[in-house]
């Protein structure tokens, strides 16, 4: 046996965001077991040599270097190229927080405060470009500066210049808690009181550095020697760390931090031990320039060649052979003895070791045990049996392993102890067998198994045994095997839950309750990897889950709503290297590469060491969203409300998680109110473009949950407006709403109006029909009744008194009454007449004179001028019959010797002239007409019906004229509405 010491300790678990253990050890962490990670430009940063940090109350963590500032949420770099002023792409030279939770910048053109998303130049007495060479932190979050010669404080978003009341050129500034100002001149330290009086001098020669920790300690330096001021004068600190250096820093633990800025690396100085480190311990560059701890405790480093971090992890990975032995073997089993509680590690081919009281135990081919794969171990007295692979189980005698005899031939793996003092183990292909008193009997179907392929053996808190076999999970009662799950694959491990079973296989974990419920969790419902290696569950009932490449944990209220079937998707608390592993993975095929200890650490034998963590840790801080930035059309804009003008654009919203554990697994879900209806799973993205979003005003929301799904109740939100262009305005559609309303009014008010003229022109029709049949009535049949009846009167007298003459007259009144029927006749047909659809206007006009021509004279003319326009039927209606009532009154009444009729067709008119040369009328009957005839009446009604102007010129003895024009337009748009109508 080969005992040795191994320089890694039992740390607490501080950092990551997790609580403290209950279970942890007051020494701290070495400096080289602490997780060192790099960013340089292949990961974001704009220039590697990195010149001042700190972080803001909100978690952000803000790195200047010479080419510009950036800030850091755990996976992205942002710089402010675009919306930041030009001098935050130039040099760095200092970084501090403010007491609003913002920050102050020291750049080489002058001082910026940065506040939600805004930088603030301040002026220095009316300059805005001055240079900075001296700057400190003060009280509250104020900031002391010396520049330009003068010395000025921060007083909100003013300097004010302090006045100093001795002659001094400052080399360094400080501002302790009790309000003093401490300033190294580079012989001595003065200390100001309010007012700038100098309260005291200290003689320091060459002092160059003033620092004060959070712990009110005030430290001064020279690069080369370190002092701290101990109340009445400053005393040299013996054996500080480096022998030369730039900046210094107090950690929480009142460990003292030294950069040496040049070709040393750093140092820590924990009590009287001091540890460096250099590039060959991982640093980027032995020049670090600043030093920073976060809120965590971490430690941040900047130097020329990047930024780096120290970690403390949750879990803590040990390497003992790796530290003793010049060979490189893998562990692949860990075991706890009960006797002693030690922890064994089984190896690949270098044997096995004991991890008690900080002590490794080697024991290999010098105490018995051949270079074989450990399989497993189990409780043996004071030392563990232990099976390995081919070569069989070994006990231990005193002084070395002795091999077992009387054990089948084969593979050995998986061995367990029962309480009766038996021990179980299976043999590759051949089987299950037991072995009590020497004797080994082999256990089968006639037990109740379903074959020799047995793959799992393990037992459960109480100490029954279940094995586990390529269909089935299967338990001892004694007497047989009863069968409690079937599987579609073998069974690598099981994991005891309240009220349920967790079943480890190849096809994923099978979760198998009391009751008798099943519900198989795969990749796509959230297991990382469908080949599950090992399944613990811890005294919480939380599920740990190993499987071919990484390591997991289940909360167990994650897993109990997944078996009940409230949730379709887990998600897993996936852990890595930034967690403390040296490695994600186990050695596959292998059963016991992961336990859960007595004081409920729980172990894991990793490809690089075994790596354990207590598994009582507090739940991880919530994630918290917070915006990013908002790009409208490539152009960048602060993570605020804004304005964006009329358009089609495309809107890109950055958001970030802040979160100190596992920032890289932060998943986020957003909704952009005034669109989205629900909100929508974004995973790890962290940005989301709308395209073509209609005018209107939007908030979107954005939350973020951590690894274990815990996240803040609290979205962040912002919002912005998209501007309409003015026809898309709600007053543009008012008032687009009103015209188009008012169209409809007035179309309607038209289209009603016409419907009344169109009805009033058909009852004038009517009327002048009935106009037009009274006075030929009138003229015609009541005058030839009239005078009927009086010849019927006078024939009466003449029959009495002259009866022959009386004959006569009765043959005359005979032939008059047929002629008065054939003029009836006559009538009735001109009743029915109507211009015919086939004929012009001119050759209807024709037929008008042969209608009332009875003699040969008068004569007739008829004449046109222009081209001859198509008329439509029933305006050339309303033609013919004006120029038939006036050829009827021309031939009829006139007594003329010449009638003519001329016909003028213009562009968009007909004008018609019907003249005689006969008696002519008097001014009387052309305006009033003559008593009991409607004949000019009748003319002026048909004009008005199709909007035609007639005009009748007349004086006795010199003829009639009848003008007649007729807008063709007017009246075809009129039909055209009468049409619709």
């Amino acid at each position: 046996m080969r005992k040795v010491r191994v320089g890694v300790l039992l740390f607490s678990f501080a950092g990551c965001g997790f609580c403290q253990s209950t279970i942890r050890s007051s020494a701290i962490p070495p400096l080289r077991s602490d997780l060192l990670s790099k960013w340089t430009t292949d990961q974001g940063l704009v220039q590697d040599f990195v010149t001042s940090l700190a972080q803001t109350p909100d978690g952000f963590l803000w790195v200047g270097t010479l080419n510009g500032l950036l800030r850091f949420d755990g996976v992205n770099f942002r710089s402010f190229t675009n919306v930041g002023p030009p001098e935050m792409q130039d040099d760095i030279r200092g970084l501090f927080p403010d007491e609003t939770g913002g920050l102050w910048i020291s750049t080489n053109t002058g001082l910026f405060q940065y506040q939600q998303g805004r930088f603030t130049h301040l002026s220095l007495q009316g300059k805005t470009r001055y240079e900075i060479t001296l700057l400190a932190p003060g009280r509250n979050g104020g900031l002391w500066i010396y520049g330009g010669g003068k010395l000025a404080h921060t007083n909100g978003m003013r300097l004010e210049v302090k006045r100093l009341t001795f002659s001094v050129s400052p080399k360094a500034i400080a501002e302790t808690s009790d309000g003093r100002l401490w300033i190294a001149s580079g012989d001595s330290v003065h200390v100001l009181q309010d007012g700038g009086k100098v309260n005291a001098e200290y003689r320091l020669p060459n002092v160059q550095m003033l620092y004060c920790d959070h712990f009110g300690e005030l430290y001064a330096g020279d690069g080369h020697h370190l002092f701290r001021f101990n109340g009445k004068r400053f005393q040299r600190v013996e054996n500080p760390g480096l022998t030369n250096f730039v900046s210094i820093m107090v950690d929480r633990n009142h460990s003292l931090w030294m950069a040496s800025g040049g070709l040393h690396g750093l140092s820590r100085k924990s009590g009287n031990l001091i540890e460096t480190l250099t590039d060959r311990n991982g640093l980027a560059s032995n020049d670090v320039r600043t030093l920073l701890e976060d809120r965590d405790g971490d430690i941040w480093i900047g130097t020329i060649a990047g930024l780096q971090r120290l970690h403390v992890g949750i879990f803590s990975t040990y390497t003992p052979l790796t530290a003793v032995t010049e060979g490189r073997s893998q562990p692949d089993s860990v075991f706890e003895q009960k006797n002693g509680g030690a922890i064994w590690e089984g190896t690949v081919e270098n044997g096995i070791a004991r991890f008690q009281n900080g002590d490794w135990s080697l024991f290999g081919r010098a105490e018995g045990l051949p270079p074989g794969q450990v399989r497993g171990f189990f409780e043996n007295g004071d030392m563990p049996g232990v099976a390995v692979s081919d070569y069989g189980i070994f006990a231990w005698t005193g002084h070395r392993f002795r091999k077992l005899s009387s054990l089948p031939r084969g593979y050995i793996s998986t061995p367990v102890r029962m309480g009766d003092g038996t021990v179980w183990f299976n043999v590759l292909h051949r089987g299950l067998f037991v072995m009590s008193g020497g004797r080994v009997r082999k256990m089968g179907t006639a037990e109740g198994l379903d074959g020799d392929d047995v793959s799992n053996l393990v037992l459960d808190p109480e100490g029954s045994l279940w094995v586990g076999t390529n269909k089935a999970l299967y338990r001892w009662n004694h007497k047989r095997f009863l069968e409690i799950a079937r599987t579609e694959s073998a069974v690598l491990d099981v994991a005891w839950l309240p009220g349920a079973l967790a079943i480890a296989t190849f096809h994923g974990l099978l979760f198998h309750a009391d009751d008798g419920k099943a519900r198989l969790l795969t990749q796509e419902n959230g297991l990382p990897g469908n080949t599950v290696l090992d399944v613990v569950a811890d005294d919480e009932g939380n599920l740990w889950v190993a499987t071919t490449t990484m390591i997991a944990r289940f909360r167990k209220q994650q897993w109990q709503n997944y078996l009940a079937g409230h949730d379709a998707i887990m998600q897993p608390a996936v852990f890595n290297q930034t967690d403390g592993l040296k490695s994600r993975s186990v050695l596959p095929l292998n059963h016991v590469t992961a336990m859960r200890a007595s004081d409920g650490r729980i172990w894991f034998a990793t490809s690089h060491g075994l790596s354990v963590v207590d598994s009582r840790l507090a739940p991880e801080p919530p994630a918290r969203a917070s915006m990013d930035g908002v790009i409208v059309d490539e152009h960048q804009q602060p993570a605020m409300s804004l304005t964006v003008p009329p358009g089609r654009h495309r809107i890109t919203l950055r958001y970030t998680g802040l979160t100190d554990v596992a920032p890289e697994q932060t998943r986020f879900r957003y909704r952009l109110q005034g669109w989205d209806r629900d909100w929508i799973e974004a995973g790890t993205s962290r940005e989301v473009s709308y395209v073509g979003l209609p005018p209107g005003t939007y908030r979107f929301q954005v939350m973020a949950v951590n690894r274990e799904g815990l996240g803040d109740s609290h979205p962040a939100a912002l919002g912005f407006t998209l501007r309409p262009f003015f026809w898309q305005t709600s007053r543009f559609r008012a008032l687009a709403v009103l015209l188009i309303a008012g169209v409809l009014v007035e179309v309607t008010r038209r289209r009603t109006r016409m419907r009344a003229e169109r009805l009033n022109m058909r009852f004038q029709e009517r009327v002048a029909e009935r106009e037009r049949i009274a006075s030929q009535i009138h003229d015609t049949v009541i005058q030839d009744l009239t005078g009927a009846t009086l010849k019927l009167e006078l024939i009466g007298f003449q029959i009495m008194e002259n009866p022959q003459y009386a004959q006569g007259s009765v043959e005359m009144l005979t032939t008059q009454m047929r002629e008065m029927v054939t003029r009836s006749r006559h009538m009735v047909s001109n009743l029915h007449s109507t211009a015919m659809a086939q004929y012009s206007l001119i050759e209807i006009l024709r037929h008008a004179e042969a209608e009332f021509r009875v003699a040969e004279c008068p004569a007739f003319e008829l004449s046109s001028e222009g081209e001859a326009t198509h008329i439509h039927p029933l305006v050339r209606d309303e033609v013919y019959r004006i120029c038939r009532e006036a050829l009827a009154n021309a031939f009829r009444h006139s007594n003329a010797t010449l009638i003519t009729v001329r016909v003028h067709f213009l562009e968009n008119a007909v004008c018609v002239q019907v003249s005689d040369n006969g008696r002519g009328i008097s001014e009387e009957v052309r305006l009033q007409g003559r008593p009991g005839h409607f004949g000019l009446r009748g003319m002026a009604t048909h004009a008005q019906r199709i909007g035609a102007t007639l005009r009748i010129t007349s004086a006795p003895e010199a003829g009639t004229t009848v003008m007649l024009r007729v807008p063709i337009r007017k009246i075809a748009w009129s039909c055209w509405w009468r049409k619709r109508a």
